[in-house]
């Protein structure tokens, strides 16, 4: 006969703890605070939120002006899961303020009092003290109250005993990224929301004049998508283009890419679109792609009337052509070889992404074509009653000798023209100064002498000599944001350049950056920042690599921070380090997953002359991995312990 057994399952009590080791970043930390304040102004008012970052206590405080909490509300805001808010909260899932708080800092007290005469109530949280103190669980947490001095009403919320760095342009950060987050509040006078003492501005894109057109539409659910859609004056080279995406008026995305292809004709189309009806992640960092509600938006938004005008009209704006074209075009003798404006790194991207185009150059019409080829020169020329076709083999090793490929390009359009001159002259001339060239190439491949792998951290330039070798392709546009948007050393590292290498058969990619110890931070908010939809963290522990990866819709584009001990002098690896660290991450069990991999991508890199043994057994000496190496090395398996 069966019979019920009552068992206790209250949680442990190193919940609170384990909340802030989701994956929260410091902005998302602290905009679940400022989402708090927002559902708790009082009708009919402005808020006024204060987000103070004191350096010197090394404290983060936020305070708002609004309803505050009674005892029972103070209870429930504790409470792990207690959803009490209303549907159209900003925050819903009962766990935002204790996660939040609790991946910042060690320690936070909050301080709450209702509008009117009455008490004001304080709730203290110490980790160590909570952790430590077998007196206390979850049934006697204390809340102390008293008497307030005053007619204050609101919350301050102080997090102590920081876990996460404060830097000197994080105030800066925060302001330009609240005013996108929070755009509609601060337009409409909501909200008021200061970063120590300045206010912060709701962003504001130059936009064509004339572009910006209303969105609004219904779907069959009865679901609504509203908001607008325009084009910028100048396309964005940095992946800065797509649809703000909010609910309830929250940022849920920043230049998502949401209705339009990632692609650089879509690089003018922008808008803020709310669509409040489909479910996000609890950390509202992202909708449920996999939900009925979002797949129908998508499909919805994509068919609007003013979505297919933008575009349409993205890519045909005459001055808004790539950088690239600019080079080859009627007037660009007088355009400077290297865009002041533009990073090598950026250059670099635009040679990768760039098609096919025409333009009027001196020799008359020219249709240019970038294609990847194996084999073949730098370029070929074919000629027609239309005029001049150039197709630039954009997989060229000589590419890989340039600083920034532009330069290259400036000679191809120089040589192109000579060419149109005179046809039957430079026709010899170009077929030997390709297989000169090449063979040139070709003895700077086999004995390069002074490796020097990839762009230099401050710099911007260099390049390894073999396009095999080299940030995987869906990193490259991050790689120019980083160099543009970093100013201590980073370098890519492990997969993130031996992808190519790789057999892969997981379906997830994990990438992996190494800067210097302190700046982990920022990197981590500037790939966040980056609109290529990867999940980064920041030293995480293979547990937490795991619940990510198991997060439907979320970790299978993976960024692992590491926060390394050298100054890395090159924005990529060497191969002997980069492999090195794929197999210091497989050892420390983050990266297990790959552990098969090791022998495979070790023996191409030797096999193919990129690495060398004797490089690889020093730098492991160095790092007193050589054991386990050589075990590899060897063709054993020994590295696997």
């Amino acid at each position: 006969m069966a019979r019920t057994i009552p068992v206790d399952i209250t949680p442990d009590k190193s919940l609170i703890k384990k909340l802030g080791l989701v994956g929260y970043r410091t902005e998302q930390a602290v905009a679940e605070l400022v989402d708090n304040s927002i559902d708790a102004r009082i009708e009919g008012e402005a808020c006024r939120i204060s987000l103070q970052m004191d350096f010197g206590r090394r404290q983060v405080t936020v305070t708002d002006d609004c309803l505050g909490m009674n005892l029972p509300q103070l209870r429930d805001a504790l409470t792990v899961a207690r959803e009490t808010k209303k549907d159209g909260s900003l925050g819903r899932f009962g766990m935002g303020m204790k996660g939040a708080c609790s991946s910042l800092g060690k320690a936070f007290s909050i301080v709450t009092s209702r509008p009117g005469p009455g008490t004001k109530l304080v709730a203290r949280y110490d980790e160590d003290q909570w952790l430590g103190d077998g007196s206390r669980d979850w049934t006697n947490f204390e809340i102390e109250e008293s008497d307030k001095s005053g007619d204050w009403h609101g919350t301050k919320i102080t997090i102590s005993k920081l876990k996460v760095p404060l830097y000197s342009n994080q105030l800066s950060n925060f302001r330009k990224r609240f005013a996108i987050r929070y755009g509609p509040y601060l337009r409409d006078g909501r909200a008021r929301i200061a970063v120590n003492s300045k206010d912060c501005r709701p962003a504001e894109p130059e936009l064509e004049e004339g572009t910006r057109q209303d969105v609004d539409v219904r779907l069959p659910s009865g679901g609504r998508i509203a908001g607008w859609v325009g084009l910028l004056r100048r396309r964005s080279i940095k992946g800065d283009y797509g649809m703000h995406l909010y609910r309830r008026g929250r940022l849920i995305r920043a230049f998502d890419k949401f209705g339009i292809r990632s692609h650089p004709e879509m690089a003018r189309v922008v808008g803020e679109i709310s669509i409040d009806h489909v479910p996000v992640n609890f950390h509202k960092t992202g909708f449920l792609k996999d939900s009925l509600e979002y797949e129908e938006a998508v499909k919805g938004f994509g068919k609007d009337p003013a979505v297919l005008k933008c575009i349409r009209d993205s890519p045909s704006r005459k001055q808004d052509s790539l950088d690239i074209r600019r080079i080859f075009a009627d007037d660009a003798g007088s355009a400077p070889l290297l865009d002041a404006r533009m990073s090598a790194a950026n250059a670099w991207s635009l040679l990768r992404r760039t098609g096919r185009f025409a333009v009027r150059g001196e020799a008359g019409r020219m249709d240019v074509a970038f294609e990847d080829a194996k084999d073949g020169g730098i370029y070929g020329l074919d000629f027609d009653d239309d005029g001049l076709k150039i197709t630039v083999n954009r997989s060229s090793e000589m590419f890989m000798i340039f600083k920034n490929p532009l330069l290259l390009l400036s000679l191809v359009r120089v040589e192109s023209e000579l060419v149109a001159g005179n046809p039957a002259r430079y026709a010899d001339f170009v077929r030997d100064r390709n297989r000169r060239w090449g063979e040139l190439v070709g003895r700077l491949v086999a004995d390069p002498g002074p490796r020097r792998t990839g762009p230099r951290n401050g710099d911007g330039g260099g390049a390894v000599l073999t396009p095999a070798y080299s940030p995987a392709g869906e990193l490259v546009d991050l790689h120019g944001h980083l160099t543009d948007a970093i100013r201590h050393g980073f370098q890519f590292t492990g997969l993130s350049t031996l992808a190519p290498f790789l057999h892969n058969a997981y379906g997830k990619m994990i990438y992996v950056i190494h800067t210097v110890p302190g700046a982990g931070q920022q990197v981590l908010e500037a790939v966040q920042d980056h609109a290529g939809g990867f999940v980064a963290l920041l030293e995480p522990k293979p547990a937490e690599v795991d619940a990510v990866l198991g997060i439907s819709g979320v970790g299978s584009r993976l960024i692992i921070i590491r926060e390394y001990a050298e100054r890395p002098a090159t924005t990529w690896a060497p191969p002997e380090k980069a492999w090195l660290d794929l197999y210091s991450e497989v050892r420390r069990g983050t990266l297990t997953m790959y552990g098969d991999e090791l022998d495979g991508i070790l023996s191409e890199l030797l096999r193919s002359g990129l690495a060398s043994e004797k490089k690889l057994r020093s730098l492991a000496r160095r790092r007193k991995l050589l054991d386990g190496v050589d075990g590899y090395l060897g063709g054993g398996r020994a590295g696997q312990s």
